[in-house]
């Protein structure tokens, strides 16, 4: 047997190189974070509880029962006593919701995405990815190791002429797959579905629509996209989002063929080996659907008006689609740009204010519930007036 002394000298010497490269200069002690406490003198634009359903009690009640039928975890993925009465009428709410055969709910919002992407393309497929396409998004296209072709973000002419020369040089037919989002992460913009998915017709690739911030909040059910622009789901192969924006709870699903869901069953690596969503959780999401109501289409009114006071009221250039409910805008002035929106952040910051400031923008989560509070929502546009001003006063 070896000795301690040798042993542990043998685990001191031991320096694996890291799986990955770390290029992240920051650390957990050097990245401000703070807590909001939400009461009369702050308002959190930070927290993604767009249709306000966090809130909501009736949604809590229901919840705390199925925590005293069901207790509060499974203990199990879904494939070994992860599974219960209410995580398949979950999958079969969400289905029926979006018009499609089947769902699969995920217990994290981001391997949903990741999983069901690395489930289908494999390392021989083609698949066409927006250049602004999420992190989520990313990863389930590393984990598969398929080919990947970069088009402009939003820009079904740049898609076109992707696959164009992809089908023009390849020496036999090759799966190719379309990943995009229907809300941007990184901009707020709208996809034009209907141009992308002639694109997909025309040259038989297969569709995968991400819709994190468009479901329950584009339709005026929050069905989404398909809604939206009135396109039937069947010409989608796959609706895929995380259940922690509109919907308000933790998880994510997938939508789409029978034949599409019960594949992952067996190849979803997030499914397969992750413990289920709790059963308190899966409740939440069944009672939000229920009460989208009329949320959506006035949540988008809202969003509308936000955003002409951004751009008329305040002068800054708003990067996201009017309806959607996440704005990203910068100021105009691009020489000082990052010193202007860290001084409208800071200065909204002090005044109770609170929104988030990323290296793209500043970005403000609307919440439905402002549309009936006259009084905050004066106070956040005499805010973010002010710092506008100020920032114009100091930088012009």
């Amino acid at each position: 047997m070896m000795d301690e002394m040798l042993l542990q000298e043998r685990l001191d010497q031991f320096k694996p190189e890291p799986l990955i490269e770390n290029d992240i200069d920051s650390t957990k002690e050097n990245i401000e974070s703070y807590v909001i406490q939400e009461d009369e003198n702050n308002i959190d634009l930070a927290k993604t509880n767009f249709l306000n359903l966090l809130n909501n009690e009736e949604i809590q009640k229901s919840c705390e029962g199925i925590i005293r039928k069901y207790g509060v975890g499974t203990c199990g993925p879904r494939a070994f006593y992860g599974t219960t009465d209410v995580h398949l009428k979950l999958e079969q709410c969400i289905a029926d919701f979006l018009g499609m055969e089947e769902s699969i709910v995920y217990s994290y919002g981001f391997v949903a995405i990741s999983s069901s992407i690395a489930a289908y393309c494999k390392k021989k497929d083609i698949v066409f990815l927006d250049k602004e396409a999420n992190f989520a998004i990313q990863q389930g296209v590393l984990a598969a190791k398929s080919k990947v072709v970069y088009f402009d973000h939003n820009d079904p002419k740049s898609f076109r002429n992707e696959v164009e020369k992809v089908t023009k040089t390849e020496r036999k037919p090759t799966r190719k797959f379309l990943i995009v989002e229907g809300v941007s992460w990184k901009t707020g913009k709208l996809l034009p579905l209907e141009e992308f998915l002639k694109v997909t017709e025309d040259h038989k690739i297969r569709i995968f629509l991400e819709e994190t911030y468009s479901i329950g909040i584009y339709g005026d059910e929050g069905k989404g996209l398909t809604e939206h622009f009135n396109i039937h789901p069947s010409r989608l192969d796959m609706i895929i989002a995380t259940l922690e924006s509109a919907i308000g709870s933790i998880g994510g699903f997938c939508a789409g063929s029978q034949m599409t869901i019960e594949h992952q069953r067996l190849s979803g690596s997030g499914y397969i080996f992750s413990a289920s969503l709790p059963t308190f959780l899966v409740q939440a999401c069944m009672e939000s659907i229920k009460c989208f109501g009329d949320k959506p289409k006035k949540l988008r009114s809202f969003a509308r008006e936000f955003h002409g006071f951004l751009e008329e009221n305040c002068g800054f250039i708003v990067e996201s689609d009017p309806d959607s409910a996440f704005k990203v805008f910068t100021v105009s002035n691009e020489k000082f740009r990052r010193e202007g929106e860290e001084m409208i952040h800071r200065y909204c910051k002090d005044k109770g204010v609170h929104f988030i400031v990323k290296e793209n923008g500043l970005l403000i989560n609307l919440n439905v519930v402002l549309c009936d509070d006259e009084e905050k929502l004066q106070r956040i546009y005499h805010a973010i007036k002010t710092a506008s001003s100020l920032f114009e006063t100091s930088f012009h």
